[in-house]
């Protein structure tokens, strides 16, 4: 008995040894499987105003490289159902330094934006282990005015895709899953620019 409990263990810090990538946070999830809550503060969106955006290329807290241009990615789509936005490589040629609101201001004021969105994406992870796996990301936006350069919106959320419990019962499936955990991320960030865009605008979205 003591030899099996003693191989267990072993077994499974090989196996999160392999695991490979991902640092496991202690998450809760409200069961929001479309659009979730965020945490917002609104000083002066509106149905009618702004009506155009310009996506200032995003800071990265994360772990991952590659990070701040999903996230961004992410919002210029959503928002896109807004307004028309900005083109990011136009956005680029000009932007000199990244999350800079002073910047963002004056790259949205040769653009005749009407406002501009300054994010950060403040972590991105993803974790397989025999007894879970999941995929998450956490972002955040400040959306300014271009014309007088006031703050009008702030908000951050986060979106998860997980197999809590249910690894063990297909571990297949969710090893395929975390091998595939570009695909699913860049689905986290779009799912979470939704978030903002629900909460600034829900008459262009749909819920369930």
């Amino acid at each position: 008995m003591r030899n099996t409990i003693f191989s267990f263990i072993f077994l499974a810090g090989v196996l999160l040894a392999c695991s490979g990538c991902g640092t496991f946070h202690a998450l809760t999830y409200d069961g929001h499987n479309t659009y979730r809550s965020v945490e917002a503060t609104n000083y002066g969106v509106t149905r009618s105003f702004p009506k155009s955006f310009t996506v200032y290329p995003f800071k990265n807290t994360s772990w991952y490289q590659e990070a701040a241009d999903r996230g961004r990615q992410g919002i210029y789509q959503a928002f896109s159902l807004i307004g028309p936005c900005v083109r990011l490589d136009e956005t680029d040629k000009l932007a000199s330094q990244p999350y800079s609101a002073s910047d963002a201001l004056k790259v949205a004021r040769q653009q005749n934006s009407d406002a501009v969105i300054v994010g950060e994406v403040m972590n991105q992870d993803h974790f397989w282990f025999f007894l879970m796996s999941y995929s998450y990301v956490m972002l955040k936006i400040n959306i300014y005015d271009t014309k007088d350069g006031r703050l009008i919106y702030a908000g951050n959320t986060w979106a998860i895709d997980s197999d809590f419990g249910l690894s063990i019962l297909s571990p297949v499936t969710s090893l395929i899953d975390h091998i595939n955990w570009s695909r699913l991320t860049q689905g986290l960030y779009y799912r979470a620019s939704m978030d903002f865009v629900h909460d600034l605008r829900p008459d262009v979205t749909v819920t369930k």
